[in-house]
């Protein structure tokens, strides 16, 4: 089987070669569990599906895990508006997204680990990153010291330079920012606030930044490296560009061999995103229900229609 990937890292397409003859390891960023999904969340989960029923019809056993991220700001405000708990909010949501991707046919991954499930593996991370000198903790807050990791910008292709000179003196405008020894770097822990939900660290009471999740969820499910890892083209940075400096910093080791991101559903030239308000979710495309359109669709076509 000659299969070549357009891999982000490197910026040209290669022959793929998994790290084990006849099994593939695949892992994809999942959804913020706060809303319904919309069509950008479909064409990133149809990517996906095709390209991992393409490698078992290829003969190969594929692992597949996709998380759920089920602690974020977004969803601890739907919960203080709706007066209920942040797990009642992520587990709505969490059962909707099933109802509607299985709609369009595709397949459930292997796993789907939550971040709420992995804290433990999370701590593991930022103190093994404390302890070679990556991470540096303030306040109760543990912030990624950008500039000891030498490749970073490897895979968005930006230099620290570049985004300095692009930031136009905007250093610093809050509170949060101000205690950071760099500009650029990243929470890995939030000290926490009043009224949301946290947990016992040895830096306090707190709860995860987004960009460890990733890291810890796939060091404890697949080990240090695995042969993709998936996503849309908006996590390529910061995110994904993240996960490789606190992943990498550590084993020595790729985080992945082969990065791979799907392009965005755009409206009017611009992503298809909740922020913007100009989404359209699955469930009302499918079900006929949205703008003027008062028909049904298949779902079917809906696949035909994005994988063209």
């Amino acid at each position: 089987m000659n299969l070549t990937l357009h891999n982000t890292l490197t910026g040209r397409k290669e022959p793929f070669i998994s790290i084990h003859p006849g099994r593939v390891v695949m892992y994809c960023c999942g959804v913020t569990v706060y809303d319904h999904c919309h069509l950008g969340h479909a064409r990133s989960y149809m990517v996906w599906d095709v390209l991992r029923r393409y490698f078992q019809w290829c003969g190969y056993t594929v692992r597949y895990v996709q998380n759920f991220t089920d602690i974020d700001d977004k969803i601890l405000h739907r919960a203080g508006v709706e007066g209920v708990t942040m797990q009642e909010v992520s587990d709505r949501y969490i059962a909707a997204y099933f109802q509607d991707i299985r709609r369009l046919n595709i397949l459930d991954a292997d796993d789907y680990p939550r971040v709420t499930e992995h804290i433990p593996a999370v701590h593991q991370l930022i103190q093994a990153l404390e302890q070679q000198g990556y991470a540096y903790a303030i306040d109760g807050d543990v912030y990624y010291s950008v500039r000891q990791f030498a490749e970073y910008g490897k895979l968005s292709g930006r230099k620290l330079e570049q985004l300095q000179a692009g930031a136009g003196g905007r250093v610093a405008p809050n509170a949060t920012d101000q205690k950071k020894r760099d500009p650029f770097d990243f929470a890995l822990w939030k000290s926490a606030k009043p009224g949301e939900p946290a947990w016992e660290s040895p830096w306090g009471m707190g709860r995860p930044g987004w960009h460890i999740e990733c890291s810890a969820m796939i060091r404890a499910r697949l080990g240090e490296t695995i042969d993709i890892h998936g996503g849309g083209g908006d996590l390529v940075f910061p995110h994904h560009e993240n996960e490789i400096a606190q992943s990498e910093a550590l084993t020595g080791q790729p985080l992945a061999r082969y990065w791979l991101h799907n392009g965005m559903v755009t409206v009017n030239g611009e992503k298809m995103s909740k922020s913007l308000g100009n989404f359209t979710t699955i469930r009302d495309l499918l079900d006929g229900v949205w703008a003027d359109y008062l028909q049904p669709v298949d779902p079917m076509a809906v696949r035909l229609f994005v994988l063209q």
